[in-house]
């Protein structure tokens, strides 16, 4: 796998962005990654399609080998019950290409996140030493500056062996970004200085830069920039599974029955409670918007809405398409 040749990973956020993903690739040769979440497919299963890991990798596999899969946030707490998280790292170590392991959530600092780092690579080293992985985490979790990674990494530089820090192959950067799934936006404050600093120090231990949340980056400081900047890849994933939602929520908003049934469904899922700590401060449109994506393999979501609209797939898959190729328009020039 030539992983500087992956310039973005899409996170699964239905099987209609899986399709679309997978398609672009073999049209295009176009090198890309996923990057499945607990949540949306795990060992016991998720949201996105039912899949479990070794479906969903068994599914992609065989319609493009090519494809990068990459775990992401794996580790302790981060699916759908709690638990230490090894049981879906080692499913992980037999399916995926690239663990993103992250303690950061759980740790109060970033030298226990780097002993929690140091271990749990131990530990899947002895599952299978060929899977490669990810280190870091993104703002929205737990903040840190460039002098903050470097101590990070240079602690697991001298505590595993020179073949296991071998198999590190990105650090996550953080430049400013943070979403705001409701109103579609990027919120973060981008800081030139702050990612040419993240930057230096991923080439000083020969690691690729990652960074998150490259969702809603359409301006001036947006995707372009930061691969100008020297950044080498980036994850968009709520942008692509909001393009659905846009697609029910327009498609629907022309019946109100309709559009109160698809209302109903989100708001009994609760998954807007990631996002939202008062549900009376936003419009039922921006409630479906932010969590209709968790609901789309869900049996009512089937028969009582998407059963009205016989061509959803094709233009959401359509709409799909046109920003994989804004992506790669973005992109394409820039390659370590």
């Amino acid at each position: 796998m030539i992983f500087n040749e992956i310039k973005f990973f899409i996170g699964p956020m239905s099987e209609n962005v899986v399709n679309s993903v997978i398609e672009f690739s073999n049209d295009t040769g176009n090198k890309v990654g996923f990057i499945p979440s607990r949540r949306q497919i795990d060992y016991s299963g998720g949201y996105v399609n039912n899949w479990r890991t070794d479906q969903f990798c068994k599914y992609v596999r065989n319609s493009n080998p090519e494809i990068l899969l990459c775990r992401d946030h794996g580790g302790e707490n981060q699916g759908q019950i709690i638990d230490d998280g090894m049981k879906s790292f080692a499913v992980d170590c037999e399916y995926l290409d690239l663990i993103h392991i992250d303690p950061f959530r759980i740790s109060e600092s970033v030298d226990q996140s780097a002993i929690k780092t140091k271990n749990i690579i131990e530990k899947l080293w002895n599952l299978n030493p060929n899977v490669c992985y990810e280190v870091g985490t993104e703002e929205a979790i737990f903040k840190y500056s460039p002098e903050d990674l470097n101590k990070f990494l240079n602690y697991l530089k001298k505590s595993l062996t020179e073949e296991q820090f071998k198999q590190i192959k990105y650090a996550v950067v953080q430049s400013g970004t943070g979403l705001d799934l409701s109103t579609r936006t990027n919120t973060g404050s981008f800081n030139v200085e702050r990612l040419l600093n993240f930057i230096d120090v991923t080439r000083s231990f020969d690691l690729l830069s990652k960074e998150h949340n490259g969702d809603y980056l359409i301006d001036s400081c947006g995707i372009k920039l930061r691969f100008e900047l020297g950044l080498d890849s980036i994850n968009i994933a709520p942008e692509f599974g909001q393009v659905e939602s846009e697609y029910y929520i327009n498609e629907c908003k022309k019946d109100k029955i309709l559009f109160d049934k698809l209302y109903k469904i989100c708001y009994n899922s609760g998954k807007w409670k990631k996002w939202v700590s008062d549900v009376k401060q936003i419009r039922k449109e921006q409630l479906v918007m932010i969590c209709c994506h968790y609901i789309l393999s869900d049996e009512k979501f089937l028969k009582t809405i998407k059963s009205y609209f016989p061509d959803a797939d094709n233009v959401i898959k359509n709409n799909i398409r046109k920003k994989l190729e804004y992506l790669n328009e973005q992109t394409k020039n820039y390659c370590v």
